[in-house]
C-alpha cells in the first residue's frame, strides 16, 4: 500500500511537469480536447467586463507616445484636427474654408450698382438733375428761332430786342368781330412781363366810307422769354348795332403800351 501511494505521487508530478512544458497545447483528459489560453482570465466573481478595469492600488496609466486610442479603446482624433469639424468641400454658402458660391439675391430684388458709379459718373458723385418744372436746356449749336416777317414797330419805351410781327386779320361768323394774330420774338436778355396792345377797328360802309374808329385794349401773351417765339390771338368785337347790314370792320391800327 505504501509503494502504491509513492508511485501515484511520482505519476502526478510527472503529469504536472508535462503540463507546464506544453505552453500552447495545454492539458486535457482526452485526445483532441486540449485548448490554448488566448486572453486574460476573467474576474473572480464570474461577471464579464466590457472595458478595461482600473489597476488596484490607485496606480495611473499613461499612454505611450504614438498611441492613437482613446479611453475606451476607439481611435481618437489625430493631432491638429478638431472633432466634428465641417468638411472643406461641403459646399455650404459662406462657410469658412469652403469653396461654395455666395448666396444669390432674394427673388424680386435687383442688383444695383453702388451710388456714384452709374451712367458713367465719377466714383462718389451723382449727376445733378434739373429742377422740377424748369425747361430743358437747348443743346449747343441749335439754330436760333427766326424772327417774324414782316414786322411793325413795337412803339416807344419798348423792351430792347423785342420784335413784333405784322397783324394777320381773319373774319369771324359775325360782321362786327374780327380775329387778329400777332407773332413776337424777344431777342433781348431779359423777359418781358408787362404791356398791353390797343386795336383800332374802323367801321367801313358799303361805299368804302370810314364811318368810325373804335379802340379796344387787350393783354399781351406774357411773359415773353428771351429766345422763345410767342403768338397772341385776339377776337376783337364792337357793338353789333355799330356795324349795320352791308357794313364791315377793318382793324388796322395797332399800338403798344409798355410799363
Amino acid at each position: 500500500m505504501r509503494r502504491t501511494t509513492s508511485a501515484a505521487h511520482v505519476a502526478a508530478a510527472s503529469a504536472a511537469a508535462l503540463c507546464l512544458g506544453a505552453l500552447l497545447t495545454g492539458c486535457g483528459t482526452a485526445a483532441g480536447t486540449g485548448y490554448a489560453a488566448v486572453g486574460a482570465a476573467g474576474p473572480s466573481d464570474g461577471t464579464a467586463r466590457t472595458k478595461p478595469a482600473p489597476p488596484p492600488g490607485g496606480v495611473q496609466l499613461t499612454p505611450l507616445d504614438g498611441d492613437d486610442t482613446g479611453p475606451t479603446g476607439s481611435p481618437g482624433p489625430s493631432p491638429g484636427t478638431t472633432a466634428n469639424a465641417p468638411s472643406a468641400t461641403s459646399g455650404a454658402p459662406g462657410a469658412p474654408g469652403t469653396s461654395g458660391t455666395p448666396p444669390s439675391a432674394p427673388p424680386g430684388s435687383s442688383a444695383a450698382p453702388p451710388a456714384g458709379h452709374g451712367n458713367g459718373d465719377a466714383p462718389g458723385t451723382n449727376a445733378p438733375s434739373p429742377p422740377s418744372g424748369s425747361p430743358a436746356p437747348q443743346p449747343s449749336g441749335s439754330p436760333a428761332p427766326e424772327p417774324p416777317s414782316p414786322t411793325i414797330p413795337p412803339g416807344p419805351n419798348a423792351p430792347p430786342g423785342l420784335v413784333v410781327g405784322k397783324p394777320v386779320l381773319a373774319d369771324t361768323d359775325v360782321r362786327w368781330c374780327q380775329r387778329l394774330t400777332i407773332d413776337f420774338l424777344n431777342t433781348g436778355d431779359h423777359p418781358v412781363t408787362t404791356g398791353t396792345v390797343t386795336f383800332g377797328s374802323h367801321v367801313i360802309g358799303a361805299l368804302g366810307i370810314d364811318w368810325a374808329t373804335l379802340d379796344s385794349t387787350h393783354p399781351l401773351p406774357l411773359p415773353l422769354a428771351p429766345g422763345k417765339p410767342a403768338t397772341g390771338t385776339w377776337r376783337v368785337c364792337v357793338d353789333a348795332w355799330r356795324v349795320p347790314l352791308g357794313m364791315h370792320l377793318d382793324t388796322k391800327d395797332v399800338s403798344f403800351t409798355w410799363k
